[in-house]
């Protein structure tokens, strides 16, 4: 209890992450448009940690990503990809004597590098890297392998302008609302493999697995964290 009214409020906002990635000549600037509506599954860790403990699960997160793809030499379509991406998480957290509640949302930018990319047809690039001739038994956990992380692996960077409120959980409970501010660093990563190419490659659909934490210092000097866990699907268009 005592830990949550510690806040102070904070104005200082810090926006966006820059890469500076070495590419070799490109064939192509393929420009790409994400948007991303999933689940989030929220764990609070550090100092936040010790006073509380999950809340609601199943918060809304939304995410919209401007890529960018560089091949790494002309005479090839593989490469990889730089995005921005600003997006909205939800996170919800019950002190542990269960008599308050932490409602707190995080809107964020993100600087997001996939390490290996494809400008073409999916199929076209699996193709290419798909070892042959293996056993049905190597091929099948290969070929998941491959998939998974082809085109969907990816890595982020980013803050978040966090707002905090601490409300009473019961009714019984009389309580002062308190709201704070606070600025958040994130890393994370994740998988956001395509479940369907139109023929044209203008369209896509994705799955989404991705997995990150947010983190900031508390008025104390101390640390405080939360896990961010989504789950959901996404819709890209390719310029």
């Amino acid at each position: 209890m005592g830990y949550f009214t510690s806040f102070k409020f904070s104005s200082l906002f810090t926006l966006l992450v820059l890469f500076s990635v070495p590419v070799l000549a490109q064939k192509s600037h393929p420009v790409s448009v994400k948007f991303n509506l999933g689940t989030s599954f929220s764990k609070p860790t550090g100092e936040l940690g010790q006073v509380a403990t999950k809340g609601k699960a199943m918060q809304l997160a939304t995410s919209l990503e401007v890529g960018y793809h560089f091949n790494y030499t002309k005479n090839t379509k593989f490469g990889i990809r730089i995005a921005g991406v600003a997006g909205q998480d939800w996170a919800n957290f019950l002190s542990n004597d269960r008599l308050t509640e932490l409602k707190v949302s995080v809107p964020s930018v993100k600087g997001r590098i996939y390490p290996l990319s494809y400008s073409g047809h999916i199929e076209d690039g699996l193709e290419q890297l798909l070892p042959g001739d293996l056993p049905l038994m190597v091929e099948i956990p290969v070929y998941i392998g491959i998939y998974s992380v082809f085109n969907s692996l990816h890595f982020d960077f980013g803050v978040g302008s966090g707002k905090i409120l601490e409300t009473a959980y019961v009714d019984e409970v009389t309580f002062q609302d308190q709201t704070v501010k606070r600025t958040m660093k994130y890393f994370g990563w994740g998988f956001q493999p395509v479940i369907y190419q139109s023929d044209s490659e203008k369209w896509s659909c994705n799955a989404q697995f991705d997995f990150g934490k947010y983190s900031w210092k508390n008025a104390n000097g101390g640390t405080s964290s939360f896990k961010s866990n989504q789950v959901g699907f996404g819709v890209q268009y390719n310029f």
